[in-house]
């Protein structure tokens, strides 16, 4: 067991705690590193090799967490763009289905993108051939259309797998 990788843990543990209470009182920060310490401590314990695995999860985890950050700021442009067309008669609404070749490779890469791309308001993954890596969506307008295919998810999603592609 090595002192290092339970410190590590332990510290991206606390940082979770304090993220998650979003308190910063002596009691609480002191509760955090204890159970911080012990859960790291006791991970280390039963998971012996297993850990070397979990690290590079960890890694995703962490970009993850930094693509929801960047996915919801999507959600929320692609949510004023589609309000507007509602609201505004003169905006097209030129519904299509539109065929998008995906570059990822992995099940799970693939279901982060097709569950990012329905996510985003005007846009939506209605069938996958995973075969072919293709993926029918149906988007409400062209500038949709338009976006997608600029592969900014795709990208974002390739990033957080850090490379996993054809």
């Amino acid at each position: 067991m090595s002192f290092f990788k339970v410190l590590k843990s332990a510290l991206f543990l606390f940082v979770f705690w304090v993220l998650l209470t979003g308190k910063f009182d002596l009691s609480s920060l002191l509760l955090g590193v204890i159970c911080a310490l012990f859960v790291a401590y006791a991970a280390n314990v039963l998971l012996k090799d297993n850990l070397d695995k979990l690290e590079g999860s960890l890694a995703i985890l962490t970009r993850f967490i930094l693509f929801l950050g960047q996915l919801v700021i999507e959600i929320g442009v692609a949510n004023i763009d589609v309000a507007e067309r509602v609201l505004n008669p003169r905006l097209p609404i030129e519904p299509a289905m539109v065929k998008y070749k995906c570059h990822l490779r992995g099940e799970d890469p693939q279901t982060l993108l097709a569950n990012a791309i329905t996510l985003t308001p005007g846009t939506l993954t209605v069938d996958i051939d995973e075969e072919e890596g293709i993926y029918y969506i149906h988007c409400l307008a062209d500038t949709h259309a338009r976006n997608l295919m600029g592969r900014k998810l795709e990208n974002m999603v390739n990033w957080v797998y850090k490379g996993v592609r054809e």
